[in-house]
């Protein structure tokens, strides 16, 4: 395969992954202020813990969503195919 075609391939997705984590952050960072604001005197603490959390996979999702695409174009180009010396 090409590593060009692969490449182009490779940005692509990545601006739709990027376009999509732009998109979908803002509902998401949203929805968990509305969580942080409700008024249980009992849990307040776990449910800012919580959020926070939640916060954070989201964007490790994301960040994991582009890292493991480029590493694997990366040792792609990089490795080479065995030679097997066949003789005709």
């Amino acid at each position: 395969m090409s590593v060009i075609r692969n490449g182009v391939i490779l940005l692509v997705y990545l601006v739709i992954i990027i376009c999509l984590y732009l998109f979908l952050s803002s509902p998401f960072d949203t929805l968990m202020s509305n969580f942080d604001d409700i008024d249980s005197t009992l849990s307040d603490s776990h449910i800012e813990a919580g959020t926070s959390l939640n916060r954070t996979v989201f964007d490790m999702m994301f960040a994991g969503l582009i890292l493991v695409p480029i590493i694997w174009f990366v040792l792609w180009c990089f490795s080479r195919e065995p030679d097997w010396r066949y003789r005709e």
